[in-house]
């Protein structure tokens, strides 16, 4: 019963918090039993269990109860399961917004080893158009967890195409985190590329980007 899988979901960051506090008696109950529950329900059929899972996934990762190697061997993994090409439309949208969310919370390292490829080659997903959008709203959380260099020589490239995207939304989505973007590069990237950039999304043909961009 979908109902009883997303109810429980919504006790689990008080378990793993009930976990954390009694480890030296239950050292490894979280990661064994609990953990790996939350990542397969990333995956369930019935939407309002993905979206409990997803929402205990982050609440589990905010109040730093996932152990950094659980992080790297139990929930990226997934998350680059359920972003591969054939995976389900739904799951895949959602998996990529469960990914931007988390860089900032594990940090430089993992985003950087871990999300960041994976990340670059949702921003190209020719086939699905919500997918690049939610690669764009999300694109100046990334820059500023990756830092200059990743951004300037990996993602700088993917923003390009995001920006001069045949969907107008995914336009206007680059337009609301430009500024976050271009704090991540240096001020000739700013002063070289950036700014032409901009000045030509401020004539977009789209009334909606060219405000946004305003």
């Amino acid at each position: 019963e979908p109902t009883v899988r997303a109810e429980l979901m919504e006790q689990v960051p008080h378990i793993a918090m009930f976990c954390q506090e009694n480890r030296p008696s239950i050292p490894y109950a979280f990661s064994k039993y609990l953990l790996p529950i939350v990542v397969r329900y990333l995956a369930d059929q019935n939407n309002q269990v993905r979206k409990t899972s997803q929402a205990a996934l982050l609440v589990l990762l905010e109040q730093e109860l996932i152990e950094r190697y659980d992080v790297e061997t139990k929930v990226c993994p997934v998350l680059i399961d359920l972003t591969a090409p054939d995976s389900n439309d739904d799951v895949k949208t959602e998996a990529v917004a469960i990914m931007c969310k988390m860089a900032s919370m594990v940090g430089k390292d993992i985003t950087e080893r871990l999300v960041l490829p994976r990340f670059c080659e949702m921003c190209c997903d020719c086939r699905m158009f919500h997918v690049r959008k939610v690669c764009a709203a999300n694109f100046g959380d990334i820059c500023s967890v990756v830092g200059q260099q990743a951004t300037e020589e990996m993602l700088l490239p993917r923003f390009f195409q995001l920006c001069s995207d045949n969907v107008w939304g995914v336009r206007k989505a680059c337009a609301e985190c430009f500024m976050a973007v271009s704090c991540a590069t240096s001020q000739e990237v700013r002063r070289t590329k950036l700014s032409t950039l901009f000045i030509n999304l401020i004539s977009d043909p789209s009334r909606w980007v060219r405000i946004a961009f305003y």
